[in-house]
């Protein structure tokens, strides 16, 4: 059983009865997925966790009102994770996201399930992204496109050549990645420092929030 609070959620297990907390801030990892045996649509499910260390925790429909509760956490992440992030990037920091095979991702499986297949590591640092041995530097990043036809987030260079993409749905923690890239884009694009910067992230929180749209997000492959 989850139970909302305004700074994170409270996860009551049964067998054997105990009660934790888990901060917006300190869910490392936001995994929307399909549940069951459908490969296509809307993702009808989350699961979030502090650490690769830590079980899953899932947050289906079972769960009350799934929905809202799908779109607080993933609004919760943004707010409060999110502005910390980005000074952790503007301080030379790099952070890691992780994302899984496009064939984990459309795999049957059964609600609740604790395991996404094996994981590949996306750092992120202010200079650029590294994923798998390919380097893409932020100076070559004209454009983040997000949602495209086949449900994919794909980067771009200035002459319109794409330089990677992922399925949104293999990426853990897709609204805050990206959210982190578009405000680190425009950062280099229109040379914006910390204290001219508009604060993008809060922004993007609270219109994912109202729209609620980011629990719905449609798997577009055909």
């Amino acid at each position: 059983m989850l139970d909302l609070h305004q700074h994170g959620v409270v996860v009551r297990r049964a067998t054997p009865p105990k009660s934790s907390f888990v901060p917006f801030m300190a869910m490392a990892d936001l995994h929307l997925y399909r549940s069951g045996s459908r490969l296509f649509g809307p993702a009808d499910a989350l699961a979030f966790r502090c650490s690769p260390d830590d079980a899953w925790i899932d947050v289906l429909d079972d769960h009350g009102d799934a929905f809202h509760l799908r779109g607080e956490i993933i609004g919760g992440q943004l707010r409060e994770r999110g502005p910390l992030a980005l000074r952790s990037l503007e301080a030379g920091e790099v952070l890691t996201f992780h994302s899984i095979a496009d064939a984990d991702r459309l795999a049957a499986r059964a609600p609740g399930a604790i395991a996404f297949g094996r994981t590949t590591a996306l750092r992120l640092s202010r200079t650029g992204v590294d994923v798998d041995g390919q380097c893409i530097a932020i100076a070559d990043i004209a454009k983040l496109d997000e949602g495209g036809p086949d449900g994919s987030l794909r980067l771009f260079d200035a002459y319109g050549h794409m330089l990677w993409s992922v399925h949104t749905l293999s990426l853990f923690s897709a609204d805050l990645f990206v959210v982190l890239m578009r405000t680190m884009i425009e950062a280099q694009q229109y040379g914006l420092t910390h204290k001219n910067r508009p604060p993008e992230v809060l922004t993007r929180a609270a219109d994912a929030d109202e729209a609620g749209g980011v629990t719905g997000r449609e798997d577009g492959e055909s």
